[in-house]
């Protein structure tokens, strides 16, 4: 049950990691709304992977 309640708690601050780089990624390639929209889709679904969501925004942060 605890590592239940860790992994929710770890998603929650990917997801919020998520926005900035979803934000970052649409400037860089498309600025536009639907690009924004795609990849918020495709970085929720990274953020339920334990670490790959911070890993992403630590590596698209220097850009």
């Amino acid at each position: 049950m605890v590592l239940l309640y860790l992994w929710y708690i770890i998603t929650f601050v990917q997801e919020c990691f998520s926005y900035g780089t979803a934000y970052r990624l649409t400037k860089r390639n498309g600025d536009n709304g639907v690009s924004l929209f795609g990849w918020m889709i495709a970085l929720t679904f990274a953020s339920m992977v334990p670490g790959l969501g911070i890993y992403l925004w630590y590596k698209y942060k220097e850009e």
